[in-house]
Order: C-alpha cells, then sequence, then structure tokens
C-alpha cells in the first residue's frame, strides 16, 4: 500500500494522475470525498468492487454508491431520470446528497442494488473533483472502516484500518463531515433513506420517510 499525500486546494497532477491510473488499472484505493474518506475504485470493474466488499467484511450483495465528474453522465447509468431527481440535481448538486436510480443496462449486474439499482452523487471537494475528472468516469464511494464501525476520518485510519488489502491511500486532511443524504428514486414515489447534510424534504413532493416509521 502506498500513501501519498496531496494538497487538497493545490492537487498535484502528477499525483493525482497515479492514483487514477491505479483505479483503471483495477486498483482499490483510500480517498477523501466532500464527506469522509472512502474506499475506491472503478464502478465497471466488478474483480474491484467484490474487493472493496471483501476487505470492508460487507455483504457484497449490497449496493454501493459512486461519485460521477459530471451531472450529465446520470443519463447514461439511469435508466430513466424522474422529473424529481432533476430537481434536486440542479439544486443541490454539487454536493452532499446520492440518488438512487434505475440502473440502465451499461451498469453491470454484479454492481447494481438488489432491485436493479445505481447509486450516483456528484461531490463539492477540489481534491475528489480533481481525481474524478481524471478517472473519467464513476468511482465507487464505499465508507473506509469494517462493516459496523466508524468510518475512517484521516488517512492515517484508512491505513491502520486496510494496511497492504488496497493499493494505495491519498492523504488530503480530515474529512469529518456526516454521511451523505440519500434518497431512492427507483420506485413509484422517492424515498428518504438517510438524513444527512442536505435537507431535501421541501423537493420531494409526496414521499416515503425510511428514516423511521412514518410516511407523507
Amino acid at each position: 500500500m502506498k500513501l501519498i499525500r496531496i494538497d487538497p486546494e493545490r492537487p498535484d497532477v502528477t499525483l493525482l494522475m497515479e492514483a487514477a491510473e491505479c483505479v483503471l488499472r483495477g486498483g482499490v484505493i483510500g480517498y477523501p470525498t466532500d464527506t469522509l474518506y472512502g474506499l475506491g475504485c472503478a464502478l465497471f470493474d466488478v474483480a474491484a468492487v467484490e474487493m472493496v466488499a471483501r476487505v470492508k467484511r460487507r455483504d457484497p450483495s449490497l449496493a454501493v454508491i459512486s461519485l460521477i465528474p459530471d451531472a450529465s453522465q446520470v443519463y447514461g447509468l439511469a435508466s430513466e431520470v424522474p422529473e424529481v431527481a432533476e430537481r434536486l440535481m440542479a439544486r443541490f448538486w454539487p454536493g452532499p446528497l446520492s440518488l438512487i436510480f434505475r440502473a440502465s443496462s451499461v451498469v453491470p449486474a454484479r454492481v447494481r442494488g438488489a432491485q436493479d439499482t445505481v447509486a450516483l452523487r456528484l461531490p463539492k471537494d477540489p481534491l475528489c473533483e480533481r481525481l474524478l475528472e481524471h478517472i473519467g468516469g464513476p468511482l465507487v464511494s464505499s465508507s473506509a472502516n469494517l462493516s459496523g464501525q466508524r468510518p475512517a476520518e484521516t488517512a492515517e485510519e484508512v491505513a491502520r484500518i486496510f494496511g497492504n488489502q488496497i493499493d494505495l491511500v491519498i492523504d488530503g486532511g480530515p474529512r469529518r463531515q456526516a454521511s451523505s443524504t440519500l434518497v431512492d428514486l427507483s420506485g413509484p414515489r422517492p424515498r428518504l433513506l438517510r438524513q444527512g447534510p442536505i435537507d431535501v424534504r421541501g423537493e420531494l413532493g409526496d414521499y416515503e420517510d425510511a428514516t423511521s416509521d412514518n410516511s407523507r
């Protein structure tokens, strides 16, 4: 496992390219997102996605969230983009809001959610944004922790937890924001699955609040 330090405000292009090439070769990296530290790999690399689940000791059938470099990629990765999704994307992206869509046929079946879904986010973080630009496509963002434990907030924690099980860790300073708000848009009406930094309830219309036992 290699640890590289990158200034989050002035990311070094050579180091970003090194990390991006690691992902594009099928590697697994630890990296800072706009919320916490994540484990990442190319969404289209099934073996790498399975490796992320394995090192986290996580059920591989559970869905993962992927970060994208541009909102327009939603239209290729999702089979349909409802009006409420376009409204949320326009208002809150880039930012800590993850949206679940019905997956398009280009998303490998083995990396989709249980209901043939794909979860996407456009992050708001200079380092993460630049990394995604170099990768060019969806980058898995699974919290950097063993399943059921507290997510890592620093590169040192990521390295201590996973060591040589992963290929590279980017140190971009601490990340201590709450996990992203998560909304499922794959069904007949929106479902708020997790309340995070962004309050989207006013934009959802008739929605199910799955963060509790109540609906509205």
